[in-house]
């Protein structure tokens, strides 16, 4: 069964994002590494249940120049930009996506933990539909230790939710024949993430 992996949630640098969860949470996210040719970094807290928050920003210390750590670059303000679905394999996934009328464009990535051990994954992003970040994209993490098992602990995620002026049905029967677990509602776009923190209940949006 699919499930919820990870919330990206987006910043223009990564000390201040760190800075701003630990205000709201309490708990102090720590760094995970760098994507090399994407021109990022990241720094992640657990959110139990092999679910995690990822605070991911541009790597100033890469060439940024066509990369998603341009693009974050550009954006002056923090925010959810998209989320991750943890898969065991991709074949159940891409019969799903063909009766939809999609297809998935599949690449394998890496990092380095700070303590050496390397991770390994890949990544199936859902092509030829249309609601842009809204749509998650999916992850296999093949024998990698799974980075919630070392991230901060102390949260939980309550509730995840999308929202979107239209075709709110339609995406949500999709995520339906998946079995992913996440609220879907029709209204103005937007994502909401709703937290159980030592500073209470907080959320991201």
């Amino acid at each position: 069964m699919a499930q919820l992996d990870h919330i990206m949630y987006a910043v223009p640098d990564l000390n201040d994002g760190i800075a701003e969860v630990q205000k709201l949470t309490a708990v102090k996210a720590e760094f995970g590494g760098v994507h090399p040719g994407n021109g990022t970094c990241n720094a992640l807290l657990s959110l139990e249940e092999n679910q995690y928050l990822e605070i991911i920003a541009p790597d100033v210390n890469q060439d940024l120049k066509n990369t998603l750590g341009a693009e974050l670059q550009a954006h002056n303000f923090s925010g959810i930009r998209t989320w991750a679905v943890s898969v065991s394999g991709f074949e159940s996934l891409s019969e799903v996506l063909t009766q939809f009328g999609y297809h998935g464009e599949v690449i394998s990535m890496s990092r380095n933990r700070p303590d050496g051990v390397r991770l390994d994954w890949q990544i199936l992003y859902v092509r030829g539909h249309p609601y842009a970040n809204f749509m998650p994209f999916f992850i296999d993490w093949l024998d990698s230790p799974h980075p919630a098992r070392v991230a901060p602990s102390g949260c939980k995620l309550d509730s995840f939710a999308v929202q979107l002026v239209e075709g709110s049905s339609a995406y949500g029967s999709f995520l339906s024949a998946l079995e992913i677990e996440v609220e879907v509602m029709e209204g103005p776009d937007g994502m909401r993430a709703v937290i159980d923190s030592p500073n209470g209940r907080v959320m991201l949006h």
